[in-house]
């Protein structure tokens, strides 16, 4: 049919979910009438946000669009709004397939001050950051697939998977050192870093998983550069624990 071949053409030149939605609408708003041809409710603008929001992807709205009777407002101002609701400010984040809301890691322990002082330096001295709580809320298993919608300023790169140390009423990371025989050291220790590969799956989203089975433990996918040191902010990610 002309009007697939018109919409496979166009969702080859939309570089976002946003633009690539409302280029859709524009054109079945303007130029064409469908029936209602299924139990679906009438298709407007406010459905296709709810419908993005819920990160159903272009096929399935294109589908819903095709299948359904449509109600388009399509001003300037409508059409812009759509675009705004529809961009990610922050990363879209599922484990196994369960949404995971981003944690703030805002404290710090400081560890090996004593042993650093008797030692005459020789022991460093552990700057930590940490979790409350023994475990994290989500329970993924030992193959977690992990799923990343990012919002355009964003790079997959940015994400690692982290080996937290289990405290018991917390989960820590080292997140640098000072003192001993190899002097100042800063950032995550590399042999808690997770070996993953990463897969893209269209648009902006990606799969995350672990090259190896994980170990029983707590983990975090980390945000490399989201630590905001002057204010008190050692980084955000998502955690999980594996059983």
């Amino acid at each position: 049919m002309r009007i697939g071949g018109l919409i496979v053409r166009s969702l080859s030149l939309c570089r976002s979910l946003a633009l690539c939605t409302v280029s859709c609408l524009l054109f079945f708003g303007t130029h064409v009438a469908y029936s209602q041809s299924s139990l679906e409710s009438d298709v407007d603008n406010a459905r296709i946000i709810e419908m993005t929001h819920k990160g159903l992807g272009d096929d399935v709205i294109i589908a819903r669009i095709k299948a359904s009777a449509t109600k388009f407002s399509l001003s300037d101002d409508d059409v812009a709004a759509m675009i705004q609701s529809t961009q990610l400010t922050s990363p879209k984040v599922t484990i196994d397939g369960n949404p995971v809301e981003v944690r703030t890691i805002g404290e710090q322990k400081v560890g090996g001050r004593l042993g650093h002082a008797v030692s005459f330096g020789i022991m460093s001295v552990k700057n930590k950051a940490y979790l409350q709580g023994q475990h994290a809320s989500l329970i993924a298993s030992r193959t977690p697939v992990i799923n990343i919608e990012l919002p355009a300023n964003d790079n997959i790169d940015n994400y690692i998977i982290v080996e937290m140390d289990d405290k018991g009423d917390r989960r820590e990371i080292e997140m640098g050192s000072v003192g001993g025989t190899v002097g100042e050291k800063v950032g995550i220790r590399a042999d808690r870093i997770v070996r993953t590969s990463a897969t893209p799956v269209g648009g902006r989203r990606f799969k995350v998983s672990p090259v190896k089975e994980l170990k029983k433990g707590e983990y975090l996918l980390y945000s490399v550069g989201s630590a905001d040191f002057p204010h008190g902010v050692y980084g955000q990610g998502y955690d999980f624990t594996v059983q």
